[in-house]
């Protein structure tokens, strides 16, 4: 598996055991929680409701792999509360740091991260497949001759997809409140579990679907997956991370974390042409 012009912002932790991705939970009972969910199955009701109506945002994907090299790409997305959405691919904003870990909110200036050697060309992905930039040709999930120019932007589109997180609340995964951060002044709270990679290519679409279709058909399906998601006061998901861990797969360790910001204060996406 395999991102907003405008970044988290820096993070300010709010109780003394608060952890990223990389750390472990503290008590339940000692953090302000921004948002209506206290549980996964609320958590399965209101987000969805919050994506409602084609909810817009800036993203940024953040991607790891036995590169040793981060890659990170960024655009605008509209999706929906069933995780089906619409993602503007940057053309020529792929960047790479050799950063290995996920921290929520962080910021990169311009000196922190180098050209990737494959550029995107700037494409808008659906839950059909990917439309060329200017509305020419398009690509349809299952394709396999995309060419070389738009393969970039279809590793973005794998991950940069709302079903990835849709998909997390609506498994019977252990997704449980842990803690909170802050996040630009605003507190978000952070959900951690489980999730396993069949039960998320049932629930999910477009391209996330492709992806655990591929791991499934790997005999990966019964793998699990870690998960965290970081959810605003608006019950809206501001981050979402997912790691495979190679003691499960026996492939190479990889990750990915998708941030989201600036809902709903720019224009929604759509399909070229349309």
């Amino acid at each position: 598996m395999v991102a907003a012009p405008a970044a988290l912002g820096a993070v300010v932790l709010l109780t003394t055991a608060c952890v990223g991705a990389s750390g472990g939970p503290s008590s339940h009972e000692a953090v302000p929680t921004p948002g209506d969910a206290e549980n996964r199955a609320e958590l399965a009701e209101v987000l969805p409701e919050a994506l409602g109506g084609g909810a817009s945002a800036s993203w940024r994907l953040l991607s790891f792999d036995s590169s040793g090299l981060m890659t990170v790409n960024r655009g605008r997305l509209s999706c929906d509360g069933d995780g089906s959405g619409t993602y503007l691919v940057e053309g020529g904003a792929t960047r790479s740091t050799p950063e290995q870990e996920f921290v929520p909110g962080r910021e990169f200036d311009e000196q922190d991260l180098a050209p990737a050697q494959t550029q995107t060309a700037g494409s808008v992905a659906t839950d059909e497949g990917l439309h060329a930039e200017g509305g020419g040709d398009f690509w349809p999930v299952d394709e396999a001759e995309v060419p070389t120019e738009y393969a970039e932007d279809v590793a973005a589109a794998r991950g940069a997809n709302c079903s990835h997180i849709t998909a997390t609340v609506a498994t019977s995964s252990d997704l449980r409140l842990i803690d909170a951060i802050e996040v630009d002044g605003a507190p978000v709270a952070h959900w951690k579990g489980t999730a396993y990679i069949d039960e998320l290519q049932e629930n999910a679409s477009g391209y996330a679907r492709q992806d655990y279709a591929e791991l499934t058909a790997m005999n990966l399906g019964e793998a699990a997956v870690d998960v965290e998601l970081w959810v605003d006061a608006g019950n809206r998901p501001v981050a979402y991370y997912q790691s495979l861990p190679p003691d499960r797969t026996g492939l190479q360790p990889r990750w990915f974390a998708l941030s989201l910001s600036n809902w709903n204060n720019g224009t929604s996406v759509t399909v070229p042409g349309d």
